[in-house]
Order: structure tokens, then C-alpha cells, then sequence
């Protein structure tokens, strides 16, 4: 269990309740935090997890948790994500007959932005929008781990990497739960401000796939449309919500083309 962390105390301890609670826990609890001044290192200690502290990117710190695990295979989960009780259990069945494992993933929070974003994400399982985080350790060292240079689309890179590779890619009927809190629209949007400066490099290195996935009629009509047939009122606000998330990512698109700076994809030693 590879867990990337930086401030994540408010979800954190959630987190590692619920990994410490599975049917079959983990045989290690890897913590990467990028210098937390708001208690994670604590948490982590407190729950026994081995922290390795870094300033690096979440995708670097991904690599760094996988440099030092000793499984036989790794689950990646960031610190606002709650795991079905029985995960780690059918990862480890499931990893006998696959190399890797999409999670599907579904949140929940306070409010109505909260409400809108959960019936999105349910809108997303079984499309492209999802991606293994379950792998087999040597599988995934045979793709080098994640792409460094990465700081959004990372995910989405890793799992299209897999396929082309041929790995062969499962899916768990346990799930993940996003624990988004008190929605911020603000704090939202300035995350896909940050997402959006940052995407130029998976649109480089993942062009076709990145088409679809980053296509507004997937991200928003489709939906908004499947929301809308049953919740009107949560429609209208997905409606919104992609809108505003995506004119903000533009923004930051525009941002930061042009800046990104060319870097090779080192892979895990």
C-alpha cells in the first residue's frame, strides 16, 4: 500500500482506518509526504506506516513508495480515499490471474457540489476515464512506474503504458470511496487551474487517448445527460460544475503552454 501524502490530516486518518481494517490488511503501509505541517506524519506513525518524507510531485513520490516496497504487488491510494473492507483481499486473488487492477472509484461529501460530483464519478465507471492502481510489482517496474514529469493525466499514463505493454488488466467489484468534505467550488477550480497548466505533457506523450478522455463532449454532455435523466435539479449542477471545471483547466492550459520543459521518462531502478 503506497499512499503519497502533503497536508492530508482533515482525510488521512479515514484513510489508514480503513486500510488497517480490510479482511486481509496489507503486509506494508508506505507513506511518502511532502513535508505536512498539519499533523499527516503523526497519523502515519500512529497507524505504524513507514513514512519517507520528499518534496517531490505525486507521481515521483508513487516511485519512491514503489523503490522501497518489499509486496509482492502494490496498491496506490491517496490520502482523501476510503477502501471497501474486503479490497486488499480480492486484489490478491484477482492478481493470480492479472497483472493489474482497475478500482472502481465513487465519493461522497457535504453539500450540493459534493452531491453533483458523486453522481458524475458514477457516471465514469466502466469507461475510459478509469485506471488500474492495483499492480503486480514486477509488472509494474517492467513499465518503469509513473511518468516523473507527470503532475496530472498520471494515472491515465500508467494505465494506457499497461495496455500497449499487454498487460493483462482486471477489475475489483470492491471499491474506492472519495471523501471530498465540504465541497469548495473555489477550491475546485483552482485545482483544475493547477491540472490544466500541468496537462500539456500528457497530451504529448498520450495524444490519441487523450482525445477521448479529455473530450467536453464526454466530460460534459454525456453526464449531464445521464444525471439529468433521473435527478434534474443534481443534472443542471453537473452541468455547471464541468463547465466551470473545464473553462478553468482551459485557463490554465493556456497558462502554461509553452512552458513545459522537455524531460525523459526515467524509469524505477
Amino acid at each position: 500500500m503506497i499512499i503519497p501524502t502533503h497536508n492530508s490530516a482533515r482525510t488521512f486518518q479515514r484513510c489508514l482506518d480503513s486500510v488497517i481494517g480490510q479482511t486481509t490488511p496489507p503486509k506494508e503501509i508506505l507513506v511518502v509526504d511532502r513535508f505536512s505541517v498539519d499533523g499527516t506524519p503523526k497519523i502515519a506513525e500512529k497507524f505504524g506506516a513507514k513514512l519517507i518524507k520528499s518534496d517531490a510531485n505525486r507521481s515521483v513520490a508513487r516511485n519512491i513508495g514503489l523503490k522501497h516496497s518489499r509486496s509482492e504487488a502494490v496498491v496506490f491510494v491517496d490520502a482523501d480515499m476510503m477502501l471497501g473492507p474486503a479490497l486488499i483481499r480480492e486484489c490478491s486473488r484477482l492478481l493470480q490471474q492479472y497483472q493489474a487492477l482497475v478500482i472502481p472509484e465513487t465519493s461522497f461529501g457535504e453539500g450540493f457540489w459534493a452531491k453533483c460530483k458523486s453522481l458524475e464519478r458514477r457516471t465514469y465507471l466502466n469507461s475510459e476515464i478509469e485506471a488500474a492502481r492495483c499492480f503486480s510489482r514486477s509488472a509494474l517496474l517492467s513499465l518503469g512506474g509513473y511518468n516523473p514529469i507527470l503532475e496530472s493525466g498520471e494515472d491515465w499514463d500508467l494505465h494506457n503504458r499497461a495496455k500497449a505493454f499487454g498487460l493483462s488488466i482486471g477489475r475489483t467489484k470492491s471499491t474506492i470511496l472519495h471523501d471530498e468534505g465540504k465541497h469548495s467550488l473555489v477550491r475546485t477550480l483552482r485545482k483544475k487551474f493547477h491540472y490544466g497548466s500541468t496537462i500539456s505533457a500528457y497530451m504529448r506523450a498520450n495524444p490519441q487517448a487523450s482525445r477521448a478522455q479529455l473530450n467536453p463532449l464526454g466530460r460534459i454532455i454525456r453526464p449531464t445527460l445521464k444525471v439529468l435523466s433521473y435527478d434534474p435539479i443534481h443534472g443542471a449542477g453537473v452541468l455547471m460544475l464541468k463547465t466551470l471545471e473545464f473553462t478553468a483547466a482551459g485557463a490554465g492550459w493556456l497558462s502554461g503552454k509553452g512552458t513545459f520543459f522537455k524531460s525523459e521518462h526515467r524509469p524505477v531502478e
